[in-house]
């Protein structure tokens, strides 16, 4: 009965100490909380980014691996076919990416053109995708604003926010150092969960690289990705050179390296 007893009162004082370490954080002491998360962090509008363009190239003989070991001659073929593509993006004041693309040749057939234009619908939203993630932790702080609408609680050894973006809830878990862990979204079409890998800078976090799950609420596109982001300074700014994107959509898994080069950047 005594060893009941302190069981009891051991998770009693457990579950008292859990309740405390949740509680909301005073309004005053949020906005220095949010306000100092916002400044840890790497932000190129503020480092003087307008826009910037890179060519972009595919590492084709990885893509192609299994049938290069399978038929070296036609995969060598295929390899040479596939580096006549040539790839382009653009991102804007807004904050908006378009990706270009042409070829060297045209199409030899209709089943050709086919598998040109899957190729570069895939490209288009492999990239437009990364952007999109990128952009939350490179182009402005990944935190609500200082003085808007959010809930902050003092989990302990971490921070969890909750706020609305759009229709969206959003949750981020960041640490007592500022780095986050995680930031999670439920919104009407898909809930989904990243986290990043920061590395520290002079001048604040940078991303490079996250893992991220996309789970759309009705129907198939269930995705998990596992993604590092090689970064190389171009006119002082810090800007993607290589991705290494390993995916899974639908159980169906892919592996792919993209090169970007020739940056061309505006600055104000």
């Amino acid at each position: 009965m005594k060893h009941r007893s302190l069981r009891v009162c051991a998770l009693l004082l457990l579950a008292c100490g859990v309740a405390a370490a949740q509680n909301p954080v005073p309004a005053a002491a949020s906005q220095r909380v949010v306000e100092k998360a916002r400044l840890a962090y790497y932000n190129l509008r503020t480092a003087g980014l307008d826009e910037f363009r890179a060519t972009i190239k595919p590492n084709w003989s990885l893509v192609l691996k299994d049938q290069l070991n399978a038929d070296r001659e036609k995969g060598e073929a295929a390899v040479k076919l596939l580096n006549g593509l040539h790839f382009s993006m653009l991102l804007d004041k807004d904050g908006k990416v378009t990706v270009t693309h042409h070829t060297d040749t045209d199409p030899a057939n209709e089943q050709q053109r086919q598998g040109f234009d899957q190729i570069y619908s895939g490209m288009d939203q492999t990239i437009t995708g990364f952007f999109t993630t990128w952009s939350v932790f490179m182009l402005s702080p990944p935190l609500p604003a200082a003085n808007s609408e959010y809930q902050l609680e003092d989990l302990g050894a971490q921070y969890r926010i909750s706020y609305k973006d759009g229709a969206s809830d959003v949750v981020t878990t960041m640490g007592k150092d500022m780095i986050i862990t995680e930031v999670k979204e439920n919104s009407a079409n898909y809930i989904s969960s990243i986290k990043p890998q920061l590395t520290r800078t002079a001048k604040g976090f940078v991303l490079s690289g996250y893992s991220a799950d996309y789970t759309p609420t009705s129907g198939q596109g269930v995705v998990k990705l596992d993604l590092k982001i090689v970064n190389q300074m171009v006119n002082g700014l810090q800007l993607p050179a290589y991705l290494v994107l390993d995916s899974v959509l639908d159980g169906a898994p892919t592996h792919i390296e993209l090169a970007f080069s020739e940056h061309q950047v505006t600055s104000h």
